[in-house]
């Protein structure tokens, strides 16, 4: 007689078993997070200007790079500038010149003030990062020989309250 009870008892347990699996609850994801908020400054605002050269061309002479403040602001609306292109030769190379200082050196600059033409062309692709771009670089009417195997850049960029250091980047070796 207990058989029958027994046997009830173990269906109901074995249907409350079941009968969980059916309550499934739905994953949740979170949304996601919301982008960073990008701090901007005005190149007519900024006290500091700092530089960092990203990327360079060195078929065209197209150069990127990023304009920050001393907070890590990004800096816009920049517009006046001095950009000069430096060609070296190979540092191990002499010259057949014996006049030719051992680290000569061509050059071509662009210029950008509040007064006069520009030559070559600043975009701000973002804030804070810029393209300047040249129809390009012509090291053999300078040096026809060929001998120029690396390339160094120096940027300055001009604000109403500050500018950035002129420094020498070298960018590419040929």
């Amino acid at each position: 007689m207990k058989y029958p009870l027994l046997a009830l008892t173990l269906a109901t347990l074995t249907l409350t078993a079941c009968g969980s699996d059916d309550n499934q609850s739905e994953e949740v994801t979170p949304p996601p997070p919301p982008p960073p908020v990008e701090t901007t400054v005005s190149i007519e605002d900024a006290t500091q200007i700092n530089l960092a050269v990203e990327q360079f061309d060195p078929n065209t002479g197209t150069v990127v790079f990023s304009l920050t403040d001393a907070n890590q602001a990004a800096i816009t609306a920049a517009k006046n500038y001095d950009i000069y292109y430096f060609g070296f030769p190979d540092k191990n190379t002499s010259s057949s010149n014996a006049k030719a200082w051992k680290r000569w050196h061509v050059t071509q600059n662009y210029r950008c003030q509040s007064q006069g033409e520009c030559s070559g062309k600043l975009s701000e692709i973002k804030n804070g990062q810029y393209q300047f771009e040249i129809a390009g670089l012509d090291w053999q009417s300078k040096d026809p020989s060929g001998a120029v195997s690396q390339i160094k850049v120096a940027i300055q960029i001009y604000g109403t309250k500050a500018n950035n250091e002129l420094t020498l980047v070298p960018v590419v070796p040929l």
